[in-house]
């Protein structure tokens, strides 16, 4: 029996790792947050829920940003949960939650998410908001998901 067919069955599937958002439901910032804690890498919960917040409607977005993130233990990632739901209630014109305003979602240096040195003129150009003023550059162009 192939993995598929397992899957179909519900018989014999491997745990891999944290469980993807259930089709048809939404990833909420407060479960990308989980997954975090739980070990995942901050930038692909985040484009997860990026892609998924670039295709919700208003009030879906809104139930999606609404409960606070615990905190993670990583001042960055803390940060860019409140940045992205800040960035994206605003490109929603949707009331932004209060746990984003939170001291502790405020880096005390900035961090640039890429690397690359190329990318930073850019990323001090073109970051939202929402993200500069907590001490994230990242642009919003790379944050654009498909």
């Amino acid at each position: 029996m192939g993995l598929l067919d397992r899957i179909r069955s519900g018989t014999n599937v491997p745990d891999d790792g944290p469980a993807l958002a259930t089709p048809g439901r939404r990833l909420t910032l407060r479960e990308a947050g989980t997954r975090v804690n739980g070990g995942e890498e901050l930038l692909p919960a985040a484009r997860e829920f990026l892609d998924q917040a670039g295709r919700a409607s208003a009030h879906e977005l809104a139930a999606m940003i609404a409960e606070r993130p615990d905190p993670t233990g990583n001042a960055r990632a803390d940060a860019l949960l409140a940045g992205v739901a800040e960035y994206t209630a605003g490109l929603q014109q949707i009331a932004c939650p209060r746990w984003t305003s939170e001291p502790e979602r405020l880096l005390d240096r900035f961090w640039f998410v890429s690397t690359e040195p190329g990318f930073r003129a850019i990323a001090l150009a073109q970051t939202p908001v929402a993200l500069k003023r907590r001490g994230i550059l990242w642009s919003a162009r790379s944050m654009r998901r498909v």
